[in-house]
């Protein structure tokens, strides 16, 4: 196993003991209410070949905002940083069209260790984790030069 998917499986494994145990109660969402007013928006809507072929916007919290331009190993992703992947049913990501919220938090564990969330519109936390699908999906998309440390950013 490449040292890569070694850390990957490594952060998958903290994220499942952080997490084994919490209720789905207890969960909150990873990024403000008010996210809008302090996390840059680093995407503006386009379309999605990913997420349901939705319409999407990608917002960074302030100490995501380097290594999302930068994705480099120099720059590292923080723990607390925080991607936020807003979904729309309809081209021009129209507000009245917004279908829910996809969060990637970063972990302490280094590269691979992300929490991911789907949060519906009213801010429940409608799954919360590291499915396997978006692990899958990125591992594979969301490598340089299309992104770092499983996030993408190729159309920036």
């Amino acid at each position: 196993m490449n040292e890569r998917l070694k850390r990957i499986a490594f952060g998958f494994g903290l994220a499942v003991v952080a997490f084994s145990g919490c209720d789905d109660s207890e969960q909150q969402p990873r990024f403000p209410e008010n996210f809008q007013q302090t996390y840059l928006e680093m995407r503006t809507c386009r379309h999605s070949h990913e997420h349901e072929l939705r319409h999407i916007r990608v917002f960074a919290s302030p100490e995501a905002q380097l290594p999302y331009r930068t994705l480099k190993v120099g720059t590292p992703f923080p723990p607390g940083a925080t991607l936020v992947k807003l979904e729309y049913q309809l081209a021009g990501c129209n507000p009245a069209d917004l279908l829910q919220y996809t969060v990637m938090h970063k972990g302490p564990g280094g590269e691979g260790d992300w929490l991911w969330q789907r949060v519906s519109v009213e801010r429940r936390v409608e799954e919360e984790g590291t499915p396997r699908r978006c692990i899958n999906c990125h591992t594979v998309h969301c490598s340089p030069p299309f992104g770092y440390d499983l996030s993408c950013a190729e159309e920036l």
